[in-house]
């Protein structure tokens, strides 16, 4: 189960790579990875592979940009 208020649960985690855009993929030792955005740290997501990690920063980044207009990307 969950425990909420716990901060052990980095410990658990090894760092994969952080996109430019301030989303941060780790990989849990069961072999899942874990996505988190430094604008949204307690805002965890799951994926089984490191494809789904990506698909969901790149969601992430969509919904931020939506939401905050003043980080415009070109393209």
């Amino acid at each position: 189960g969950k425990n909420p208020g716990t901060t052990t649960m980095a410990n658990d985690l090894s760092f994969v790579n952080a996109t430019g855009s301030g989303c941060v993929i780790y990989r849990e030792t069961s072999g899942r990875y874990v996505v988190s955005h430094q604008e949204a740290p307690r805002d965890n997501l799951h994926a089984a592979t490191l494809a789904g990690a990506y698909a969901a920063c790149r969601g992430w980044e969509a919904r931020l940009n939506g939401a905050a207009g003043e980080e415009s990307s070109c393209g």
